[in-house]
């Protein structure tokens, strides 16, 4: 726990909790419903119902879950367990993304689950800070993107200082597969992609795609997540190119988070 009080508090959404009571409800009027035609009790439809109440109960009991953000850090509740993490202790992020459309997979229902959660309907988040312990914060928590800027805002300066500060002195820095040099961009163990030739960085749905100019097709592409702390390799990706190439590139992606928020 920590001492401040939290400055925002971020709850689960209520999705998962309104599926379980669509699932739920239908099967119980009908088990009333035959009760009453019949006066027994039939048991497959008894057992049935008795399942999907207590997937209702389980689905109720997580929406007590919580992610609240201090000025120390950032605490993560659920009913099974918290954790904490100081802003100072987190040595590593990882954010994922994927588009969804629940209208789609689950028609008018699923529009009915979005409208309640409040989602955008676009994308599927995830953020894990990596410390000393994890915490795992996904879509099911409401205002996820704000989750996301500021933690991001309270870690990502100091990570990115830390990496300027090695690339600049003329080291490399390595984000998992991929690797800045002070040459250019490197892939595993190929040869470096220089920053002037760079001319799309991006992540573009669920994957980071890294395009050099003249190139047919691109040149990195890794799903996001596989990236530690992608955001600060795009940031310095894009401040690299932009010394090394005063040519706009119109398909370079920014080095904000916002943009993908």
């Amino acid at each position: 726990m920590f001492p401040s009080p939290p400055r925002n508090t971020f709850r689960y959404t209520y999705s998962w909790l309104l599926v379980a009571a669509l699932l739920f409800l239908p099967l119980l009027i009908w088990a009333a419903y035959d009760f009453m035609q019949s006066r027994e009790v039939n048991p497959v439809l008894a057992f049935f119902t008795g399942i999907f109440g207590l997937l209702l109960a389980y689905a109720w009991w997580w929406t007590r879950t919580r992610v609240t953000i201090h000025d120390e850090g950032i605490s993560y509740k659920s009913p099974f367990s918290q954790k904490d993490l100081h802003w100072s202790e987190i040595t590593e992020t990882r954010y994922g993304q994927r588009p969804i459309n629940v209208g789609v997979h689950f028609g008018l229902i699923g529009w009915l689950i979005a409208a309640a959660a409040g989602s955008n309907n676009k994308m599927a988040r995830t953020l894990e800070l990596i410390g000393p312990q994890k915490i795992v914060v996904n879509s099911n928590i409401r205002d996820m993107e704000e989750v996301v800027r500021q933690a991001l805002a309270n870690v990502n300066p100091r990570l990115r200082q830390e990496a300027a500060r090695m690339l600049n002195s003329g080291g490399t820095v390595a984000f998992g597969k991929i690797s800045l040099s002070p040459g250019g961009v490197i892939w595993r163990s190929k040869d470096p992609i220089p920053y002037a030739a760079i001319v799309k960085c991006k992540i573009d749905g669920s994957t980071l795609r890294v395009k050099a100019d003249g190139k047919w097709l691109d040149n990195i592409a890794i799903t996001a997540k596989k990236v530690p702390n992608i955001f600060i390799l795009l940031d310095l990706i894009e401040e690299k190119r932009t010394t090394a190439s005063p040519r706009p590139a119109a398909s370079m992606a920014g080095s904000s988070v916002n943009q993908y928020l």
